[in-house]
């Protein structure tokens, strides 16, 4: 039963947390650097600047990111296990919990305070929320279909 709502959910899910790898998470316009961050990178458009943050440092984002995209991608085969689809699915919405803490509590106040510049904000930052919508409905769905199927079990 791979054709279910949820399935449907969990691939869109999945397409938003690749698209974020692709659109940044802000912009930081200061005096002396211009900066896009990205999951897996900051960007600074000014030649000869030294680098803000290191690559080494982006390390936890981009792993939780690439869990973002191969999660849900996962789950989507495990169809006929909905207890063990129901576990990873809460843990996924972890995940990206995780990942806002990260970017507001942690990356963007670094970069805040290194180019003192305040961010603006581009789509790559609501990209962990529309995946916890998706996933939130996948689970909604996923829970029907185990009622459903405890309601057959008492008919029979």
């Amino acid at each position: 039963m791979i054709q279910r709502i949820q399935t449907i959910y969990l691939m869109l899910a999945t397409l938003v947390a690749v698209l974020a790898f692709f659109f940044p998470i802000a912009w930081f316009y200061g005096t002396l650097h211009t900066i896009e961050f990205f999951v897996y990178e900051v960007v600074d458009h000014v030649k000869d600047n030294l680098p803000v943050l290191k690559t080494v440092a982006l390390l936890p984002s981009i792993i939780i990111a690439a869990l973002l995209i191969l999660l849900p991608l996962y789950l989507i085969f495990q169809y006929k296990k909905l207890a063990q689809q129901l576990y990873w699915i809460n843990l996924v919405i972890f995940l990206a919990l995780v990942q806002i803490a990260l970017q507001f509590f942690f990356y963007i106040p670094a970069i805040t305070k290194t180019v003192s510049a305040e961010p603006t904000y581009s789509f790559g930052v609501f990209s962990p929320l529309l995946i916890i919508v998706f996933l939130l409905l996948a689970r909604n769905g996923i829970r029907k279909d185990i009622r459903l199927l405890k309601s057959i079990d008492r008919i029979r």
